[in-house]
């Protein structure tokens, strides 16, 4: 029985709006020059690594050189403060999650088979640029080839030391719900093991200073090789939610690994609760193309927590949203352990990383198919009355695999109407447009906004109401973002 973890992401999207002469009564209101906003181009590029082998990865990784593998180097903060004699990251009244320890974790529960989340959830292994074995955390995000896992761009591609040029990492062997105290190889992989075949980063994302830690860019899509059945097929996957960072409430999962310190020693999947905030970083534009997001409310593309602490071989990572399980970000950089004031920082499936390569590693995807549609729910086709109102609603809906974060929308009345009242989302409303921002939009489960629209006394025969949703350049189509409702008067 196929096991697909649905959960959703969203994009912040915002208004290209239209400088309109006045609406006829046959004509729709064209949108405000108030909503128009204006961006350089952006900038789109991904690169692919060479293909590989996925069964020389399966091969390659025994269980000797697992044991073995480091945890990956950690791209830090600047903000690091001085190395302490003891944890001081997390403070006992920050800390969230039930029995989480000074860094903010806690164990979780085996066996990692048992729940979604620990189940999509695997450590990744691999060889670095420097040729030394490494791992890093993934997940399984949903996708039409259903062979997906997401991780950090600096797990896949770095550059190595006393070099100035990045190399991809190869023999990429991801084993979800990895448990490296079971007895036996059916405990350790109990979905077995899956070799990369090819590895996909931003353009933008180039190894250098550190991994780019303050890079929106560290973020990347590994397609691992067909089994029997699919990968997804097998553990369920993530929801990618389309986003630029902000608030939220999350649990992010993964395998901390310093070798010989326990429960630190990658064997254990361990998992903590945060409340996330905006994270700036700083772009050094010598060696970073510049994020350009144009139809995308601000943001950095990057949020941070000081509730959970980084560890190597956490990089990666999930970050989920704790209500709907939703992926939202990855686990790039922060703190380790021994810090003062530890934070972790999460890149966001963000328009100008994610959106950049999930395009090229699964072609056939749909991703931010939003579309809107304008209807009266009571008495369709039936004239209005002059001087009455009637109720108008916009439907919002999100097709395929992704989810929608932060969605605007415009309904716009012509003249001789007005909107008396907006309900359902949060809305700005004037007498001739509401601009609304629906919180997230998910595959299957369409959001309605209610409009009283007033029909004026002298109101002509036929009036065109219209209403507008912006999706991103990730939607294959978008002729249906924009409907026109015709009602006619009488009276």
């Amino acid at each position: 029985m196929r096991r697909t973890f649905v959960t959703t992401l969203a994009g912040l999207t915002g208004f290209t709006g239209l400088a309109a002469p006045p609406a006829t009564a046959d004509q729709p209101p064209l949108f405000s020059a108030k909503t128009e906003h204006q961006a350089p181009p952006p900038v789109w590029g991904a690169a692919s690594s060479p293909l590989m082998r996925p069964r020389q990865a399966v091969k390659y990784w025994t269980a000797a050189k697992q044991a073995e593998a480091r945890a990956a180097d950690l791209p830090k903060s600047p903000k690091g403060a001085a190395r302490t004699a003891a944890p001081l990251s997390v403070p006992a009244a920050k800390r969230l999650t039930p029995g989480g320890d000074v860094n903010g974790y806690a164990r979780v529960r085996r066996p990692y088979t048992a729940v979604p989340y620990s189940r999509i959830s695997g450590r990744l292994f691999f060889v670095n640029a420097g040729g030394q074995p490494d791992s890093c955390t993934a997940s399984v995000v949903r996708s039409a080839s259903e062979l997906l896992i997401a991780t950090a761009a600096h797990c896949v591609y770095s550059v190595a030391e006393g070099t100035a040029t990045g190399q991809w990492h190869r023999n990429f062997l991801f084993i979800p719900a990895y448990d490296g105290r079971a007895a036996g190889l059916r405990g350790r992989e109990p979905y077995g093991r899956w070799g990369g075949r090819r590895a996909w980063k931003p353009d933008g994302y180039t190894g250098l200073h550190g991994g780019d830690w303050n890079s929106s860019y560290d973020i990347a899509l590994i397609e691992v090789g067909r089994r029997e059945r699919t990968l997804q097929d097998a553990v369920g996957a993530f929801t990618p939610m389309l986003n630029q960072g902000g608030r939220h409430t999350i649990a992010t999962t993964g395998y901390p690994g310093l070798l010989g310190r326990e429960p630190y020693d990658g064997r254990d999947q361990l998992w903590c609760l945060g409340r996330t905030r905006q994270s700036a970083g700083v772009a050094r534009t010598e060696t970073m193309l510049a994020a350009n997001t144009t139809g995308r409310a601000a943001g950095s593309g990057r949020m941070e927590t000081h509730n959970c602490h980084l560890h190597k071989g956490h990089s990666g990572g999930p970050w989920f949203l704790k209500n709907t399980g939703d992926l939202v970000g990855v686990l790039s950089a922060g703190k380790e352990d021994g810090e003062a004031d530890g934070n972790s920082v999460a890149t966001a499936l963000n328009l100008e990383g994610y959106g950049a390569i999930v395009g090229k590693a699964d072609p056939k995807g749909v991703y931010d198919a939003l579309s809107v549609r304008l209807g009266r729910p009571a008495r369709p086709g039936r004239p209005v009355r002059r001087g009455r109102t009637t109720t108008v609603t916009a439907t919002v809906t999100m097709r395929g695999l992704m989810a929608a974060m932060r969605v605007p929308v415009t309904i716009a009345a012509p003249r001789g109407a007005a909107l008396a009242a907006v309900h359902g989302v949060a809305c700005a409303p004037t007498r001739r447009q509401a601009t609304c921002l629906i919180p997230a939009v998910r595959p299957g489960r369409p959001v309605r906004i209610k409009a009283r629209v007033h029909v004026a006394a002298d109101a002509p025969h036929r009036l065109a109401l219209a209403a507008r949703v912006t999706s991103t350049r990730l939607d294959p189509t978008q002729r249906d973002n924009t409907d026109v409702l015709r009602l006619f008067t009488h009276g």
